[in-house]
């Protein structure tokens, strides 16, 4: 008896000290695509023929040879320093949704910052992707117009409600004691978004405006939109309402979508 407990107690401390296994990415290919995505709690990928055409983690490079020393630049860099952060938002069908923010002081006058959504088409070149490609105009602008943030910002009533187009709308509005940069807006409005959950015939979208000038830089405001969703749109936006594809914005925790963030911090130069 004694040498069976003694057998049991080893096999434990064996099975404990085992290391855990690792978690292995999810996985899922786009309908109708060459796409396939990988996310873990680090990083998201799409790749198309086994090369990545979207990533987070490969972004670092890139960041940190902003920062490389140039040996003509006298200035004294140990107080900069520089952070970039990526979290993903929504993937639905190719289009993958994310908050990118970056802050910091590289010289000059004040500090920087700066935050909003962007959305990828990964099957084509950064910044293809347009909500108005999606969606017709007059739905989008209709329901920007019935948006109460919106409509508070107003600067001109009567443009506002005779506004036939997107920019036109924009250009009614003003930025108020919130230095909302509406006047930026139409970019936001085709790429600053995401896709936050299916609500009937509906999806939710949020769009993010950034800051109107400078003493309210790093501020971001989000606007929420209900739009109904084109017959093109609905398979995407089902598998990636039911996780099958994809996910949407509210189920991001669920699903354990990743944040990535690069920090740099400056020295002082070496001495010839």
């Amino acid at each position: 008896m004694a040498r069976m407990l003694m057998s049991s107690v080893v096999v434990a401390a064996l099975l404990s000290a085992a290391p855990a296994p690792k978690s292995q990415p999810l996985t899922w290919k786009v309908t109708g695509s060459d796409v396939t995505f990988e996310m873990s709690d680090k990083d998201v990928r799409a790749l198309r023929g086994g090369k990545e055409v979207f990533g987070l983690q490969s972004r670092k490079k890139d960041f940190l040879e902003n920062f490389e020393p140039d040996p003509e630049d006298t200035r004294d860099p140990s107080d900069w320093e520089a952070y970039q952060s990526f979290k993903v938002l929504s993937v639905v069908g190719p289009w993958v949704s994310y908050e990118e923010s970056s802050s910091g002081y590289t010289g000059g006058a004040h500090p920087y910052a700066h935050s909003s959504y962007v959305t990828w088409d990964v099957t084509k070149d950064k910044g293809a992707f347009s909500l108005l490609d999606v969606f017709p105009e007059k739905e989008v602008l209709k329901a920007l117009k019935a948006d109460g943030f919106v409509k508070k910002h107003a600067g001109d009533a009567e443009a506002f409600k005779n506004a036939k187009t997107v920019g036109a709308m924009l250009e009614s509005l003003e930025p108020g004691e919130d230095c909302v940069g509406f006047q930026y807006g139409l970019d936001n409005v085709k790429r600053s978004v995401a896709f936050h959950h299916v609500e009937g015939d509906k999806v939710a979208v949020r769009i993010a405006f950034g800051y109107d000038n400078e003493s309210c830089r790093g501020n971001m405001f989000v606007v929420g939109v209900l739009l109904p969703i084109p017959a093109s749109l609905k398979p995407a936006l089902e598998r990636a309402s039911t996780r099958q594809e994809g996910f949407l914005m509210k189920d991001a925790k669920t699903v354990k979508a990743p944040s990535v963030s690069f920090e740099w911090e400056g020295s002082k130069p070496k001495k010839p």
